[in-house]
């Protein structure tokens, strides 16, 4: 299950310290519905990890394909973008997850055909339950566009099928 995606186009690499991530986009007869098409209309994403604490980071592209008013992105293009990072944040902490509940503040806009920036990491667990926090947040001045919490819920590894066996992932 290869990642043929990477390197990635020029705009969308590694801030200093951050570690490339190569997330498949492709799992058993389907694709990732965020992370899927590397020359999508709509959503383009490329992960790592922070090495100074370990959370994930990813460079993001909003486009046309996913225009909510006019120029910027659709809330729920922002809101499955941070399902995914978190989802995805769980996953390298070596907790393979599903959604449970997710909770999206929209702060300001999003224009289309900008590289920003993506922040998630797990904040807490308990028992099966995961808890993390998201950001989408413009890289030059640091203001957010959005931030989430959500809650997942911890399932055996055999549950993910080909996921399972995707190389970094889940740890366990």
């Amino acid at each position: 299950m290869s990642d043929t995606s990477w390197p990635p186009p020029a705009g969308f690499g590694p801030e200093p310290g951050w570690t490339p991530l190569p997330i498949p986009r492709k799992f058993g007869n389907g694709r990732s519905f965020v992370s899927g098409d590397t020359e999508s209309d709509a959503i383009r994403i490329y992960y790592y990890q922070r090495d100074s604490d370990r959370a994930l980071c990813a460079k993001l592209w909003v486009g046309y394909g996913a225009e909510g008013p006019a120029n910027h992105a659709h809330g729920g293009s922002m809101a499955a973008v941070l399902d995914e990072a978190m989802g995805f944040a769980a996953w390298v902490s070596g907790h393979p997850v599903v959604a449970a509940s997710i909770t999206i503040n929209f702060l300001r806009s999003l224009p289309l055909e900008r590289i920003v920036q993506v922040e998630a990491w797990v904040d807490a667990v308990e028992d099966t339950k995961v808890s993390t926090i998201g950001r989408i947040l413009d890289a030059g001045d640091g203001r957010r566009y959005c931030e989430g919490q959500g809650l997942f819920i911890e399932r055996p590894i055999e549950f993910f099928g080909d996921l399972a066996s995707a190389k970094g992932l889940a740890k366990g």
